[in-house]
């Protein structure tokens, strides 16, 4: 579990050794002097890194979705909001290849480069850094996001073209950044929240900042200028086009092991204000042309009041048509709360249900009986809201029995999606120290092979089931959940109710493709091959 430095801790970077030159004191020479080289009018560009669809989608790049990168926006309309010369790139939609990118850099002329970085496509992150850095020589680069935030000092020694790291949330530090930059400063230990290098050989982890505690303080209008009409999400993400995401809440008091979500945003919860919401979905609605909303926040329903309120609002103003979709849990719901959300627009919550049988469920901490997630269920089905279940198979402990407790479960709560994923160990979760526990974490030369897709060659084998075991049980489950049929008839139900025929087209093109997907030799990353062990 990642924990916040309260004090600055410098360390050596070793692991840049093993995969590709570390500094020599003339090129740490060069840093300072790019630093000492910094505009005073910089032009920065946020980019979201170049990676094929592959990458983040595996073979459901038949059907993948397009979101937008809300940690990437908000530092955007940060810094646009405070007056800087600043520009987002997405490159996700296939209008750039290398020569492209290259181009545009090359006719911009960036002072400073900001990228998101994230486990699975952090490999095609270093290669963007090392593409940038070709180009623009004396750019300033940053990196930023959850595995960043958790693994900084090792990124910077993967990523030698890398000159800071930011960690958790971005928009107080970068602002710091660019203004000790404008001073030309070349020391950073006073701007808290960042890792930089204080010669060739070492990083220094300052300790991390106070998140941004009034999120009523961020720009109003969440995405700004940007054009939102090529973002058309996965169909589990949607009821109806166009959908946008939209977040009012940020941190996460929950600790399933799993999860990544306090890296980055904290376990305290922070709010927008209810009128601050609904001013916002206002302006989806009237200047971006919403017509649904996916509410991506961690555990949507975790305020009771708070949310009852912002739904009572919705209703009042108006923006109810908006129909929506969430995320949240099966004990933060109930029938009077799940009637308020039909009449503010739900119709569809993801659950994360992740298993059948309660050893797992402590086992990744999940802090829910197998009982209570059938109530909740059991409710959500009486309210007309349709379900996205998520489960997760093969988790530390589990036999093969567990396993098809778990597909039993799913085919009883009978949502009318159900999301089946192998167990992805990401760093700075507890459930990385589990995996490592039990043997099964292997040895790996990609942060690609973190995929929560296909699983060609998991990244964590069960000791007691076995890798080929493992990828049979992950199609077995899919194939055995949509051949039931109560499963069926729920969807027919919610499509008499709800419409969207194109949607469940897109989902069985989808299902399709991951069940008759054939295994590769993996994706090939553009970083050079280094085996890693756990």
């Amino acid at each position: 579990m990642y924990v916040p430095l309260s004090e600055p801790v410098t360390k050596t970077l070793g692991l840049g050794a093993e995969t590709r030159a570390l500094d020599t004191p003339s090129d740490h020479r060069a840093r300072l002097a790019r630093y000492e080289r910094f505009p005073q009018r910089p032009k920065i560009l946020l980019l979201e890194p170049y990676y094929p669809p592959e990458a983040a989608w595996g073979s459901l790049k038949v059907e993948q979705g397009y979101l937008p990168p809300l940690g990437t926006i908000s530092v955007y309309r940060w810094l646009k909001d405070k007056g800087y010369d600043v520009d987002f790139v997405d490159t996700q939609f296939g209008d750039h290849d290398e020569a492209s990118l290259r181009a545009l850099l090359k006719e911009k002329r960036y002072a400073m480069v900001g990228l998101p970085l994230f486990t699975p496509t952090a490999d095609h992150v270093t290669f963007t850094g090392r593409l940038v850095r070709s180009v623009l020589p004396d750019a300033v680069i940053v990196y930023g996001g959850v595995h960043a935030t958790s693994q900084s000092a090792e990124t910077l020694g993967e990523s030698p073209e890398c000159d800071f790291v930011i960690r958790r949330e971005g928009e107080l530090t970068i602002v710091e950044l660019i203004e000790a930059l404008k001073r030309h400063e070349t020391t950073f230990e006073r701007i808290v929240g960042l890792t930089w290098r204080s010669d060739e050989r070492h990083a220094v982890l300052n300790p991390d900042r106070t998140l941004v505690p009034d999120l009523d303080a961020l720009p109003v209008g969440m995405f700004g200028d940007l054009d939102l009409s090529r973002y058309v999400p996965h169909p589990t993400q949607y009821i109806r086009l166009p959908n946008y995401p939209f977040v009012m809440q940020r941190g996460c008091p929950y600790p399933c092991s799993f999860c990544e979500a306090h890296v980055a945003l904290g376990k305290k919860l922070r709010l927008l204000s209810p009128k601050r919401v609904v001013e916002e979905l206002k302006i989806l609605k009237y200047e971006k042309g919403a017509r649904g909303l996916y509410f991506q926040d961690s555990t949507f329903t975790i305020n009771r009041a708070y949310i009852s309120e912002v739904f009572e609002l919705m209703i009042k103003e108006g923006v109810n048509d908006l129909l929506w979709s969430c995320t949240t849990r099966t004990d933060r719901v109930d029938p009077e709360l799940l009637a308020l959300m039909y009449a503010a627009g739900c119709r569809n919550i993801l659950y994360g249900i992740e298993s059948g049988n309660e050893a797992s469920l402590k086992v990744i901490q999940k802090g829910i009986t197998v009982e209570r997630q059938e109530v909740g269920v059991a409710w959500t089905h009486a309210a007309g809201i349709t379900m996205t279940n998520s489960f997760i198979i093969c988790l530390p402990g589990e036999t093969e029995a567990m396993v098809e407790n778990t597909i039993r479960y799913a085919k009883r709560l009978a949502g009318q999606m159900a999301l089946f994923y192998l167990p992805v160990p990401y760093p700075g979760t507890d459930l990385y120290q589990e995996c490592l526990k039990d043997g099964g974490l292997r040895k790996w030369d990609r942060w690609s092979e973190f995929l929560a897709i296909d699983f060609d060659n998991p990244i964590y084998i069960n000791p007691l089931i076995g890798k080929e075991r493992m990828k049979y049980w992950y199609k077995q489950a899919f194939v055995e959940y949509y051949k039931t049929p109560a499963v069926w008839m729920n969807n027919l139900k919610a499509l008499v109710r709800n419409g969207g025929v194109r949607r469940y087209v897109r989902g069985l093109n989808a299902l399709r493709a991951l069940v008759s997907h054939a295994p590769t030799r993996g994706l090939k990353s553009p970083r050079p091959d280094v085996m890693k062990t756990a």
